[in-house]
């Protein structure tokens, strides 16, 4: 997108934090509420739709055994149980620049991207200094990814391309450095501890036997769903901040190609098993506003239907 437009979001926007809490499969609840409008919808047209799969989640789950009903309305999921609640800090930072190196840079357009960073809230950040005891600024991002740089610390983060005169969106990528980098210090630590030299630094962090306890209670924590959260909050954003009506996503293969990835792919399940769990439903249709920049080639096989992405109408209701 033009670095003008990306710009004038981040003007427009609030610029006090802007808290997102979550609980465990909480994006089922956040997906329909919307569809269901007050009214509500009967249970077996939901059933029935693509988005039937979001009432075997939990919290969709227990609403629909102890309310009753035929119909399920967005009055109903406020009162879904919360497992595992956390708090998180949604920042917003840009992605690339004008005739830079696409394939570092991995957009699929000219132009920048829109970043949404979820960043650990400040009790996770007050436990890793006291637990892990870092005797450096160094920490388990990477400094050259699209990381707030403002004193919080990312946990994740959506790279998103947006169209705003047709009100769609693409997400480029949900990315996170610091729970791959706790997985590996975690590692590292159990090895020195078993080695017999907790004391050894890992990672320029601590010592191994004060880093282990952190890795472990982040991992915890967090690890199973940091996926699901990011994309939960940069759908929310998309919809509820942007007015954007219509979400793409990339499919794994068509993705590679779009953003020219040269050397290692990321994991598949994050361009697959991730969207579907979402309800994305899977199209040849392509985004228009990505056709007139893509490579002659590439553009001839997205006008010709051959490539595959995922797509999602946020806001239609299922009545």
């Amino acid at each position: 997108m033009d670095i003008r437009d990306a710009n004038e979001i981040i003007a427009c926007l609030p610029k006090e934090r802007t808290v997102y809490r979550y609980c465990n499969d909480e994006y089922a609840a956040r997906l329909l509420a919307p569809k269901l409008g007050s009214a509500g919808v009967p249970v077996r047209d939901i059933r029935a739709s693509r988005w039937g799969r979001l009432l075997d989640r939990k919290p969709v789950a227990t609403v629909l055994k102890h309310c009753g009903g035929a119909n399920l309305s967005n009055n109903d999921l406020l009162g879904m149980p919360r497992e595992n609640d956390r708090a998180y800090v949604l920042t917003l930072g840009l992605w690339g620049w004008r005739g830079g190196d696409r394939s570092y840079y991995q957009t699929s357009r000219p132009g920048v991207n829109l970043v949404l960073q979820v960043n650990f809230d400040r009790e996770h950040d007050e436990t890793y200094q006291r637990v892990a005891r870092p005797v450096s600024k160094t920490d388990l991002n990477y400094s050259a990814h699209p990381v707030c740089k403002s004193g919080r610390t990312t946990m994740a983060w959506v790279r998103l391309d947006l169209d705003l005169a047709s009100g769609q969106a693409l997400i480029e990528e949900v990315q996170n450095d610091w729970l791959r980098g706790a997985s590996s210090a975690r590692s590292a630590a159990i090895r020195a501890i078993e080695s017999g030299r907790p004391n050894d630094g890992v990672w320029g962090i601590g010592p191994a036997r004060r880093v282990k306890p952190y890795c472990e209670y982040v991992l915890k924590r967090h690890a199973n769903d940091w996926a699901e959260v990011a994309l939960s909050a940069a759908i929310g954003f998309l919809c509820d901040e942007i007015g954007i009506s219509q979400v793409w996503y990339h499919n794994s293969d068509t993705g590679v190609r779009m953003k020219r990835i040269k050397w290692s792919k990321p994991p598949r399940s994050i361009y697959s098993s991730l969207p579907r769990s979402f309800c994305f439903e899977r199209t040849s249709q392509a985004p228009a506003f990505l056709v007139p920049t893509a490579p002659k080639a590439l553009g001839r096989r997205m006008k010709r239907c051959q490539e595959v992405f995922w797509r999602m109408d946020a806001t239609r209701k299922l009545n």
